[in-house]
């Protein structure tokens, strides 16, 4: 039974109750019985209305809502259609917790959306170029599937199968190597110490070797490194 016919219902009931059987229950009780209606709902029909003068289901307030409708309408006007906005920078003007923020855009339909680079950078404007670069040391525990140490009884393993040396500065291999769509460039290989520096990226990598990659296979102006 919907909340309208249960309202409706407890209206006929004590309208019967009032002006029919003249406040006698027995006689309400037993002509909606007639009707199907269990005998609890009826008497708790009659008893509420005698407690209350009233029979309809009063407005459930429940919890009140943190954002008004003007907030809401400021909060979707200020991020609807815009990009570069933290939820976090809102947070101090509606104060509200940063939850409350995310999960009412949601409810307004303002969910928010990654940006598509990718139209930008397959529509045939621009020609993508990435570089990358790593550090390998010079054993084989630069593999972190190495590193581990099988034994069945420490007493009787070496130390030197237990304990690892280190070196405060590990000699390691620098790769740098430039890739798109069209090839891969001249990669670089370098023994170092310590990080490579900003000359060395420069000489050996930009201009000897990512510039004419650059210039073989790609136009200039599209590039997008």
């Amino acid at each position: 039974m919907t909340r309208s016919e249960r309202e409706c219902l407890a209206k006929r009931i004590v309208q019967h109750y009032v002006n029919i059987a003249n406040r006698r229950k027995k006689i309400i009780v037993n002509h909606f019985l007639q009707e199907k209606i269990p005998r609890q709902s009826i008497y708790d029909t009659i008893k509420k209305f005698e407690e209350f003068g009233a029979v309809g289901d009063r407005s459930r307030t429940g919890r009140p809502k943190k954002l008004s409708k003007q907030e809401l309408t400021r909060l979707k006007r200020l991020f609807d259609h815009k990009a570069c906005i933290s939820l976090r920078q809102v947070v101090p003007d509606f104060d509200v917790h940063i939850i409350t923020i995310s999960r009412n855009l949601k409810a307004m339909e303002v969910p928010t959306r990654a940006r598509r680079l990718y139209l930008t950078l397959f529509n045939g404007n621009v020609e993508l170029v990435m570089d990358d670069e790593k550090y390998f040391l010079l054993h084989n525990e630069s593999i972190s599937a190495n590193r581990g140490l099988y034994i069945s009884d420490s007493n009787a393993t070496p130390p030197a199968v237990k304990f690892k040396r280190t070196q405060e500065l590990e000699p390691k291999i620098f790769v740098w190597i430039a890739i798109s769509q069209n090839g891969i460039s001249m990669p670089f290989f370098k023994e170092h110490q310590q990080a490579v520096t900003q000359m060395t990226y420069l000489n050996e990598c930009i201009k000897r070797r990512l510039m004419p990659f650059i210039e073989e296979y790609h136009h200039k102006r599209k590039v997008l490194f």
